[in-house]
């Protein structure tokens, strides 16, 4: 447990005045409070809107379309989508009927919204198993030990599992029709699997409770004028921390933790329950998930986020095919699909940064993330995570006093 504030509340939570009110509701005026409480009630009754719809997916379909605009898709000789071929006509036919079974250590919200968009363009369906990494790990090699591995494919968001899982033999060789432009891009492509997309973290604050001389770059997180006001995820959630903390420690140097932990900072055990908390105002300024962050001003919060001149931290989203999966049409063109322009493009349009360079950029909302092989992305590689992520955690651990 850490000995700091570790967090736990959650948008679901009763919305009342006392979760409202930041900590330091002296220095806020009357009418920031009244507005944050505006911002939040119409959060609510769009997020309450959003889970009541009736249609299949809670309404993710229509968001989805929200997102970016739809395809062309033509099946009368296989899939091509926006004229880049998917699956061939044999591929194609044999997918119909078949349901993919995806066991992923990313957010449900994102992943609802792929399987969304996957079949408002291929009519196919995705049975999603969604865990934390670590938890889900554990899950497929059990399964896997027992001969009872019900994923087609897995995606893992630390390198360490999925090189466990490739070792293990839950992972299987398989190419998409894209794999020679991936391995030409240095994309993160290895034998049995690959990286389908980038996790970035960057920074936001409430603009109801900040609504003059906003945040721009990453000392604002430092800034005196926000003590007590910060919120941070805890390095032992995962690996997109583990690349925040190695790019801050890398691009702003190690004291920039120790400041950022002379903050009075909130310590969360969740990237959702800190988004949550920045929503409601009980802090005002964070380093945060793009991708969680951008969904949940989507869906009305008081949010803005940043990215800083000095640019972002990204990891690898991994994902692999099963024998199951290789045996699975429906799986393959998945696969397939999440590689192509399309599903490259759906993926930075939800707050992610592609794999792929060869495409346009795509912008999620109104922010343009930086691409790939931009100077700006700062990736965390695998080699650096084996090298640095313990060196990294103990030195995060020290500058926030943290013993979780």
């Amino acid at each position: 447990m850490a000995d700091r504030h570790l967090a736990t509340t959650t948008l679901s939570q009763q919305f009342s005045k006392e979760t409202v009110m930041p900590t330091t509701s002296s220095a806020i005026s009357r009418s920031r409070l009244r507005r944050l409480a505006a911002a939040l009630a119409a959060f609510f009754l769009v997020a309450a809107a959003v889970a009541a719809c009736g249609k299949p997916g809670g309404g993710k379909e229509e968001q989805a379309a929200e997102l970016l605009p739809a395809a062309q898709v033509d099946t009368s000789n296989g899939l091509r989508i926006n004229g880049e071929l998917i699956a061939d006509k044999q591929l194609w036919q044999a997918a119909q009927g078949h349901v993919v079974n995806l066991y992923s250590g990313t957010g449900k919200e994102a992943e609802d919204l792929t399987a969304a968009r996957f079949k408002a363009e291929t009519g196919l369906d995705i049975n999603l198993t969604r865990l934390p990494t670590n938890k889900l790990a554990e899950r497929v090699l059990s399964e896997h030990g027992a001969n009872k591995l019900g994923a087609d494919i897995v995606r893992l968001t630390d390198p360490r599992a999925a090189r466990e899982l490739a070792e293990e033999g839950v992972y299987v060789a398989y190419q998409t029709p894209f794999d020679a432009l991936l391995r030409e891009q240095h994309t993160g492509v290895r034998d049995t699997y690959l990286n389908c997309y980038y996790f970035v973290n960057a920074m936001g604050y409430n603009n109801a409770v900040i609504e003059e001389d906003q945040p721009t770059g990453w000392h604002d997180l430092i800034d005196p004028k926000y003590f007590g006001k910060l919120g941070v995820v805890a390095i032992t959630t995962g690996g997109t921390i583990n690349a925040l903390a190695n790019f801050q420690i890398d691009t702003l140097g190690r004291e920039f933790l120790v400041k950022q932990g002379q903050q009075d900072p909130r310590i969360f055990d969740s990237t959702s329950t800190e988004v949550d908390a920045l929503a409601r105002g009980e802090i005002a300024i964070a380093s945060l998930s793009f991708n969680n962050a951008f969904a949940a001003e989507l869906a009305g919060a008081p949010i803005t986020l940043v990215v800083p001149e000095e640019g972002i931290s990204a990891s690898e989203n991994l994902m692999g095919m099963t024998a199951n999966g290789v045996a699975n049409p429906a799986a393959r063109v998945f696969m397939n699909w999440t590689m192509s322009k399309s599903g490259q493009s759906f993926a930075a349009a939800q707050g992610f940064v592609p794999a792929r360079t060869d495409i346009p950029q795509v912008k999620s909302g109104p922010y343009q993330l930086p691409k790939a092989d931009s100077p700006q992305f700062h990736l965390f590689t695998e080699q650096e995570f084996a090298e640095f992520a313990a060196r990294d955690e103990k030195w995060w651990k020290e500058a926030f006093r943290y013993m979780g």
